[in-house]
This record gives C-alpha cells, structure tokens and sequence, in this order.
C-alpha cells in the first residue's frame, strides 16, 4: 500500500525538529534562571530556620566539613539571641570572584558565588535592647548545589 500523504509525513518530521530545538534553547535559558532562583530559595529557606532556631536542619545547608563546628557555635546563638524580624537586602553574584551583572532575564553569565547580604532585628542576652546588624552570607555553588558561610560571629560583636 502507498503512503497516500508523503507531505505529511514530511511536515511532521520537521515540525518535531523544530520543537526539539525550541526545547533545547528553552532549558538552556532556564537553566541559568533555575540557578538564581534555587540560590534564592535556599537563602529564604536557610534563614527561616536559623531564626526558628532549627539549627540541626539548617546544618544542611552548610558543607559538610563545617557543619560540626555550626551546631557547636549555634549552641550561643540558641541560647542567648532571640530573633525579631530578618529581610534579605541585597544578593551579589559573581563568576570566579568577578562580579556577574543581573538583568530583567536572570544574570548575564554563569555564576558559582553569591554575596547575600541579610539584616536582622534581634537582641542578645544580657541585653534586652533590640538591635540591628547586617551579615554578609557568603554562598558557594559545589558539587551542584548551594552552601552557605552564615558568619555566626557577626551575632555577637
């Protein structure tokens, strides 16, 4: 039997390669988006539970070289740093420590670090007196996902 439709046959082939490709460029795009917003997303999730006072699973978002050190410092913070408000002030990226510039679109290039800059309302026993102090979260891209330096010893100066 004849194929009676060689003109379909031959639009479907090339409609399909054209989606392929419009695939392949929409993943490439949102791969550099998905990048920033997982690092966003991990910043928010980290903080919330510092706050609350989840050290054990905010542990996880340190390496694990450091994560011991973290539970034994956060010990202080538990203990003697009560929490009032938090916000997220500014989020620096950078590619090899060369700054990456951020457009509408997502950022301009690859990025593995990222400054982000935090403010917390909080006081510190044996003081009641509320305070606010600004703490540079230092986040580093390794083995495919994002970890953080949380600079406990800003909390205490």
């Amino acid at each position: 039997m004849k194929n009676r439709h060689p003109l379909l046959y031959i639009l479907s082939h090339k409609i399909f390669v054209l989606f392929f490709i419009l695939f392949c460029t929409a993943c490439a795009h949102y791969s550099k988006v998905d990048k920033k917003d997982d690092l966003q997303a991990k910043t928010y999730q980290f903080n919330k539970r510092f706050e609350s006072k989840m050290m054990d699973l905010s542990a996880a978002y340190l390496p694990i070289n450091k994560r011991r050190q973290f539970l034994i410092d956060s010990l202080k913070i538990k203990k003697n740093v009560t929490f009032y408000e938090s916000s997220i002030l500014d989020m620096q990226l950078f590619n090899d420590d060369l700054p990456v510039q951020i457009k509408t679109d997502g950022p301009d290039k690859e990025f593995n670090k990222a400054i982000v800059t935090v403010r917390y309302q909080l006081s510190t026993l044996p003081s009641n007196q509320l305070r606010t102090i600004l703490v540079d979260q230092i986040w580093q891209w390794e083995n495919d996902d994002w970890f953080v330096d949380p600079k406990l010893e800003e909390f205490f100066k």
